[in-house]
């Protein structure tokens, strides 16, 4: 039993959301929804590219974050309403998974400087004369 994927469904429900986007909100609204989420895309694959270059993927979170922002702008870069949506939705999630990382390591890091400063103990050597 061979299992096909098919992007058919995916095509039809893209054109069923655009035509009803041009019927709704009229054509020059969907022309520029798509070029303005193009240009998104292309800037959020950009700053993930430099992200790359740079090495600031480190560890499993991060890197699931900077592949949310691959999919994303992936999606964002095709024209179309559902995978638009579909792009800003990830893109969202990607970023509140950022916010809660960077705010759990700032708590973190600030437990671990108070433990450290508890550990400190002031000693005063006296030296005897004879």
């Amino acid at each position: 039993m061979k299992f096909k994927l098919s992007l058919t469904p995916l095509i039809l429900l893209e054109i069923f959301f655009t035509i009803l986007f041009i019927i709704v909100f009229g054509l020059g609204n969907f022309l520029a929804f798509v070029l303005i989420s193009m240009v998104c895309g292309i800037v959020i694959l950009g700053i993930f590219w430099r992200n790359l270059l740079e090495f600031h993927i480190d560890g499993f979170k991060n890197m699931f974050i900077q592949f949310s922002f691959v999919i994303s702008g992936f999606l964002l870069i095709f024209p179309g309403i559902l995978s638009s949506i579909l792009g800003i939705l990830i893109f969202i999630f990607g970023i509140l998974l950022k916010i809660s990382f960077n705010t759990s390591s700032f708590k973190t890091a600030k437990t671990k400087q108070n433990s450290y400063n508890d550990d400190i103990i002031d000693v005063e050597i006296i030296e005897d004369k004879k």
